[in-house]
């Protein structure tokens, strides 16, 4: 479950695919039966949205129809039963009100629907999050227009729920989504990770050669001086000798102590390292994973045939958001990037 907050700005649930397009499906027509207010559609969306919606305090507000006397919509209906289902929800379904018709979806404007769209009732909206939802997203002209007059009524931040994005060529969006190998991405992921451990484990084998090297030299220095003190002694003063003896041994032991303890610290790190690598690997697959899950939900998706919704968290969502407007550079900087031609 999300909550506001943690909402996309724009959530989809799916693809809109027209009649004329050749790429008419289930889910379309599943959207167009909900404009046409069935009831099979209506409890379908509602469940999808129950899915991934928190109960907060915000208020649910929809587009309005183009035609001013078409109050009633399939997208206010499901609107007004999902309030129903929330208990903290706040009915805005008909906050919204188009008082005027509005021309041909091609030539509307910004401008254009704010000219035909007004604000019926501000206090369902005022000083509350407010989630506006509409059926189909083909240009988002209403969407904006609808944003801006909501805000300007005193909403403090909206999200936007749509139940369809247009699109007209689902091969090629197909085509977008599994243009880079993965395999492939995988492949290079895991052999850095152990590139880097190779070296990071290489690091470690010298720490511990350097270490290694500096308490033989200083054990080397413990003997030198024991011999130069014993040099200074009478032989015959065997107590004296002992007691150099004894002050040598002493500082061999301090030096193995030494010794010990950073080689404990170095295999302590280098075990952490060790964790690490085996949790980079292991995260690394497990996003893998999950990455294949999202990419096979937004081909079912597309595809349009089962019905399949976006999960909120997809992140083919927000790649497609502003698909007409960014196809092109996208194909060219995959084609910059992959070498490929399209």
């Amino acid at each position: 479950m999300r909550f506001f907050d943690s909402l996309p700005d724009l959530f989809y649930l799916g693809f809109y695919c027209p009649t004329d397009s050749g790429y008419f499906n289930e889910y379309s027509n599943t959207i167009l039966e909900l404009k046409d207010q069935k009831e099979d559609s209506i409890i379908f969306f509602l469940k999808e949205i129950r899915k991934f919606l928190s109960d907060e305090d915000i208020s649910i507000a929809t587009v309005p129809s183009g035609k001013s006397s078409n109050r009633s919509s399939g997208i206010r209906e499901l609107a007004k039963q999902l309030v129903k289902s929330y208990s903290k929800f706040t009915d805005a379904v008909f906050c919204l009100e188009r008082f005027k018709d509005s021309n041909d979806d091609r030539t509307r404007t910004i401008e254009k629907h704010l000219k035909t769209i007004k604000v019926a009732n501000s206090s369902v909206i005022k000083n509350k999050k407010v989630i506006l939802m509409d059926d189909v997203l083909t240009t988002g002209t209403s969407i904006q227009a609808c944003k801006k007059l909501l805000l300007e009524a005193g909403a403090k931040e909206i999200k936007v729920i749509v139940l369809g994005k247009t699109i007209r060529n689902v091969e090629d969006a197909h085509n977008c989504i599994d243009q880079e190998d993965e395999d492939e991405f995988l492949k290079e992921t895991i052999d850095q990770y152990a590139s880097d451990y190779y070296w990071i484990c290489k690091s470690y084998e010298m720490e511990k050669d350097s270490l290694k090297e500096e308490i033989n030299t200083a054990h080397i220095l413990v003997d030198e001086w024991a011999n130069d003190q014993h040099g200074y002694v009478d032989p015959d003063d065997d107590e004296e000798h002992n007691y150099i003896k004894e002050k040598s041994q002493e500082k061999h032991e301090i030096i193995d102590k030494i010794y010990n303890e950073k080689l404990s610290e170095i295999y302590e790190n280098q075990e952490k390292e060790d964790l690490c690598y085996e949790h980079d690997i292991i995260m690394a697959s497990e996003w893998y994973q999950y990455y294949q899950y999202m990419v096979n939900e937004a081909n079912l998706v597309l595809e349009g045939d089962s019905c399949t919704c976006f999960s909120v968290d997809n992140p083919f969502v927000s790649y497609f958001q502003d698909w007409y407007a960014t196809r092109d550079r996208y194909l060219k900087s995959l084609q910059n990037f992959c070498g490929c031609q399209f």
